[in-house]
């Protein structure tokens, strides 16, 4: 009898090492993939969920895989972090070796865009500094042959595909620039490129490292060609 039970620990050991083992070797694939099909300049981070893990491989479908992107210039513009989660995700464990299809029924998560992105639409000379926590536009404004300091909050908002930045609290350190100006100069608009995983934008929020978009996607085309 206890032969027999060291010899099932044994066992169980081994499955859970050859578990493991695939799930690594899952995770790391998938990070290679993806970084190849969004041409990314590093593999991302690629935490596959639930456990056994050998269980969701035979049958080529995924409760759940989270990703977590470095830096990259998706159509020039500067994207600091891409954070999802994807869900039913079908993934035949066969091909991811030959010719990987990974669709995910279900993506969200936020997208992570710096300040430089505003700032290098913003007129000469005007920066965006986080002062105690909350973003804040400031600098000296020219116009018509005058300067200006200047310092001032704003909002942004999202449209589809286009972020809106309005000023607000405009403070001038000089009347030599009408306020209605000097609004109209620091309002602009965004065009969003396309982001990773077919991501909709939903949502924004001002952080004090950046602007952090909320999206959202269904039947992603993950890695391969949507006509496979």
């Amino acid at each position: 009898m206890r032969k027999v039970l060291v010899l099932l620990i044994f066992l169980l050991v081994l499955l859970v090492a050859a578990d493991r083992g695939a799930h690594y070797a899952a995770e790391s694939e998938i990070a290679k993939r993806i970084s190849q099909q969004y041409d990314m300049a590093s593999e991302p981070e690629v935490t596959i969920g639930g456990f056994p893990f050998l269980h969701q491989a035979i049958g080529g479908e995924y409760q759940e895989i989270h990703v977590v992107t470095g830096a990259m210039t998706v159509e020039e513009v500067q994207v600091d972090r891409v954070d999802v989660t994807l869900t039913d995700v079908r993934a035949p464990f066969s091909d991811l070796l030959t010719e990987p299809n990974v669709v995910a029924g279900g993506v969200e998560g936020t997208v992570l865009l710096p300040y430089s992105e505003l700032q290098k639409r913003l007129p000469e000379g005007v920066v965006i500094e986080a002062a105690n926590g909350a973003p804040r536009m400031s600098g000296d404004l020219a116009y018509q042959g005058f300067s200006a300091s200047l310092s001032s909050g704003f909002t942004i908002e999202v449209d589809g595909d286009e972020l809106t930045v309005t000023p607000q609290d405009i403070e001038l350190g000089e009347d030599l620039v009408p306020t209605s100006v000097v609004e109209s100069m620091l309002t602009l608009t965004m065009k969003l490129p396309r982001l990773p995983f077919d991501l909709e934008v939903t949502d924004v929020e001002l952080l004090p490292n950046g602007i952090q978009a909320t999206a959202v996607g269904s039947n992603v085309q993950i890695v391969g060609s949507a006509d496979k």
